[in-house]
């Protein structure tokens, strides 16, 4: 009978297939959620606050004091629509956590200068079709340069890759530099990634061969994807990440059984597939 073949792919999804077949299944294709962690909702309340303060201010008036402003709002606003009720709330946690997300905006005017930024748009949904599939993305932040070209911003509140993960982050911020150049009918002269906790940034400028190469692999990646769908055969791929993964009771390769699948959809809930980007968290450095 075969698996429901997912209805688009985006760059968390690629990484998602190419780190472990199973947990794409699980997240991509079953939508068990993950459970929040400190980690993904510090990530999440940075970049909602870095969104507004380049998307209501122009440059000269991005200032500290406005970031520390809009992080009080996100963070109240966090409060009372209940976005933090899935973590144990004690008052040291959230303490914490109110902490370390106000630090973690402030890295960004270490990381960058927010003044001289000319943000053309932020949290820019993009889609467009790629034999036969759909691509999706939601860049952090679109930039125009001085120069008239643009510069693709995603920002990372993890840890700073090696070598072999800034590669791959790299391919994620490629991704959407291809998708600028098939929706906006411009390649991007520049990507960056804005690693906030160490208030660092990796730059690089896509090629036309970089993102023929990444179009090849993606092309790959989803007919794979479709295969897997049809044979039902998503298989675990056993690595230093198992540790963190939350489908451990349902993989082999951890003692765990697919037979469980229907009790542990029951007990996790589904998701609707409506994440940010295929649902990729920021708590290993993403």
């Amino acid at each position: 009978m075969g698996l429901q073949v997912p209805g688009s792919i985006t760059a968390s999804k690629v990484s998602s297939f190419k780190e472990c077949g199973l947990a794409f299944r699980l997240s991509v294709i079953d939508k068990i959620p993950q459970p929040i962690t400190p980690w993904t909702l510090r990530g999440t309340l940075a970049h909602t606050v870095l969104d507004r303060l380049y998307f209501r201010y122009d440059g000269t008036n991005r200032t500290r004091e406005r970031a520390l402003e809009l992080a009080e709002e996100v963070w109240a606003e966090a409060l009372t629509e209940g976005a933090l009720s899935g973590l144990e709330s004690t008052a040291t946690n959230l303490h914490s956590l109110h902490r370390e997300m106000r630090t973690l905006v402030l890295q960004d005017f270490e990381a960058e200068d927010p003044t001289k930024v000319t943000a053309l748009a932020t949290e820019l949904r993009l889609e467009t079709s790629l034999g036969g599939v759909t691509l999706r993305g939601v860049i952090d932040r679109l930039d125009l340069n001085d120069d008239g070209t643009l510069t693709v911003t995603d920002y990372k509140t993890g840890k700073l890759p090696g070598e072999v993960q800034e590669n791959e982050r790299l391919s994620g911020v490629y991704f959407y530099a291809l998708l600028c150049e098939k929706v906006l009918g411009q390649r991007p002269s520049r990507v960056q990634l804005v690693y906030l906790r160490d208030a660092t940034r990796i730059v690089a400028s896509p090629t036309e061969q970089t993102l023929k190469g990444l179009t090849s692999r993606t092309e790959a990646v989803w007919r794979a994807v479709c295969n897997a769908c049809e044979r039902e055969d998503f298989r675990p791929r056993p690595s230093k990440l198992c540790r963190f993964c939350c489908y451990q009771d349902l993989c082999p390769a951890q003692g765990g059984s697919l037979s469980l699948l229907e009790t542990f959809k029951v007990s996790h809930g589904s998701r609707k597939d409506g994440s940010r980007d295929g649902g990729a968290s920021d708590g290993l450095g993403n």
